[in-house]
């Protein structure tokens, strides 16, 4: 075979080859995230949020296991807020900790049986609370350890410790509940003045009241 033909056979051969059509990639499968009445499992929207429901468990004021349920909804809106504020508190060494988020209308009628003082519990029968539209979240933040940082009270303290407005706080205490609250506020979140732990979405009062059973995520 001449040098020519071959140079003219092998052109042809790459010619050919690169019309070949490009195989095509596989898809990674992303699982569908459940939403029911506007609510989502804290953990789908960001795994890094520590859960630590406190009434699911015995410890809280009340002494009871309020909640049959281990799962922690928000608004999807209201997770995804929290989700960049975690993001941020991630910078500086910290993890955003769970105690409440979603607490079904039941829920909200054993408390206010409990204590019935709207400072520190929404009455039932006067619309409740923003935790019965997923719109509220009850949090603190944990090191890298995993340790909570010194904030002004224990959770559930329904005295004037429980102020974030306090003017008698250590300054570790301080500089720990400034760096909760301008990181939460700044993505959206407004604080209240008789909890430091607590904290609505800015958008909350256009969430409606919603009744859902958070069981629904574990099964």
């Amino acid at each position: 075979m001449r040098p020519r033909s071959f140079g003219l056979i092998f052109l042809l051969f790459i010619f050919f080859y690169c019309q070949k059509p490009p195989i095509p990639k596989l898809e990674e499968s992303v699982r569908p995230i459940k939403i029911e009445k506007g609510l989502v499992n804290v953990k789908d929207i960001d795994p890094n949020i520590e859960i630590d429901l406190r009434y699911s468990t015995s410890e809280n004021f009340t002494g009871s296991i309020i909640y049959p349920f281990q799962t922690c909804l928000l608004r999807k809106e209201t997770a995804e807020k929290l989700k960049a504020a975690n993001t941020e508190f991630q910078s500086y060494g910290y993890r955003i900790k769970i105690w409440d988020g979603y607490r079904p209308p039941y829920a909200q009628k054993i408390l206010w049986e409990k204590v019935p003082n709207p400072r520190y519990v929404g009455n039932p029968t006067k619309g409740g609370s923003v935790h019965n539209r997923g719109g509220a979240v009850d949090l603190t933040l944990i090191d890298s350890e995993g340790k909570e940082l010194e904030m002004p009270s224990l959770y559930d303290e329904f005295t004037y410790k429980a102020s974030p407005f306090r003017k008698d706080l250590e300054p570790t205490v301080s500089k720990n509940l400034e760096v909760l609250v301008g990181i939460l506020t700044k993505h959206g979140f407004k604080q209240i003045s008789s909890e430091w732990w607590h904290y609505n979405d800015g958008d909350a009062k256009v969430y409606p009241l919603v009744e859902v059973d958070p069981k629904l995520w574990e099964k």
